[in-house]
């Protein structure tokens, strides 16, 4: 197996990349607060992910704490924001001759996908989560992985989300969204570098660290002592923990992204290289790319990508006997 797509960052250059922004790009990086969104909320295309269809139509509602007025029920949507329904970003095909769920889609269909938004190619996007906990942003950076992936490269993600921008005291809209034409955002490339096949995860699970494996989910389900249906307990062969929850800030009112130099000394403390080679992975893809934006996007390591099948399709090679976990092992 070839690494070379996949070798270490040099950290002088993954640095620089943090410095100096490394975004010649209309948005300031890939995270933008509140704020920012308000002021250039005509400028830009807002997808707003969070929720149910029926939780972005309805009002935030609020109570008094301390004489302060905090929200309580985080719902409705950034104004203008379009709805993008979560169960239709991830689709089921076939992958080596197996039936595997929650990929990304062909381009065409993808194409069709973002055009139904409203999207059109040379749109600045920012994108949308709930923003109440680490997981709750991660349906936004999948969404994110999948649109670079296609050649998109203006869009960030808004801090914190909708609880973010309500406790900014910003008001949301209700409703349902406007109708909006068909945009005209096309795939500009598939980049190969940032997605990893099973065979690369597999090649990485056995080349003895060269390559980082980067096990988003929760400590039980890495641990084996819990796994979700259709998976295989444990986690692959050498792979660190680092859970999606430890790479926010909840305070209560928003999940907020840490600093880039925070996340360099969270991944030494979890004995990982923080600009070196690595593939993140979870159960389903979903989870691994909160850990991928903030190793790719946050702190610039240009070496990571994200195992699209994780665990259920790896699952499906330990089952013929083709590929093995590790129960119970801490690393």
């Amino acid at each position: 197996m070839d690494f070379k797509r996949f070798l270490a960052v040099p950290a002088g250059v993954a640095a620089l990349a943090v410095a100096q922004g490394g975004w010649a790009l209309d948005v300031p990086g890939p995270v933008v607060d509140p704020q920012w969104l308000k002021d250039n909320l005509e400028q830009v295309t807002v997808l707003q992910i969070a929720g149910s269809e029926k939780a972005f139509a309805m009002a935030p509602k609020y109570e008094t704490v301390k004489g302060k007025k905090v929200v309580s029920v985080v719902s409705g949507h950034v104004p203008g924001a379009q709805f993008v329904d979560w169960g239709k970003v991830r689709v089921e095909r076939m992958e080596n001759g197996k039936d595997v769920g929650k990929l990304i889609p062909e381009k065409a269909d993808f194409e069709s996908f973002v055009q139904a938004l409203g999207v059109d190619k040379d749109d600045t996007v920012v994108i949308v989560p709930l923003g109440l906990s680490g997981s709750d942003y991660t349906k936004a950076t999948r969404l994110y992985w999948q649109m670079k992936y296609f050649g998109h490269d203006d869009m960030a993600l808004l801090d914190g989300g909708l609880a973010n921008w309500l406790a900014a005291g910003f008001d949301a809209e209700t409703g349902q969204p406007d109708k909006v034409e068909a945009g005209d955002w096309v795939s500009t490339e598939e980049r190969d570098e940032i997605l990893a096949t099973y065979a690369e995860t597999r090649a990485a699970a056995d080349s003895d660290g060269k390559v980082q494996l980067v096990d988003a989910r929760p400590a039980n389900q890495y641990l084996g002592v819990f796994s979700k249906s259709k998976t295989v307990p444990g986690h692959l062969p050498g792979a660190k923990n680092l859970p999606t929850d430890v790479l926010v800030r909840a305070d209560g009112a928003a999940a907020n992204f840490l600093p880039a130099s925070s996340y360099h000394s969270i991944m030494e403390f979890k004995a990982l290289d923080p600009s070196g080679a690595a593939i993140a992975y979870c159960n389903s893809g979903n989870l691994a790319s909160g850990v991928w934006f903030i190793a790719s996007e946050i702190m610039g390591n240009e070496g990571v990508a994200l195992y699209d099948g994780s665990m259920k399709e790896y699952g499906m090679y330990v089952d013929d006997g083709a590929a093995s976990v590790n129960p119970a092992q801490i690393y």
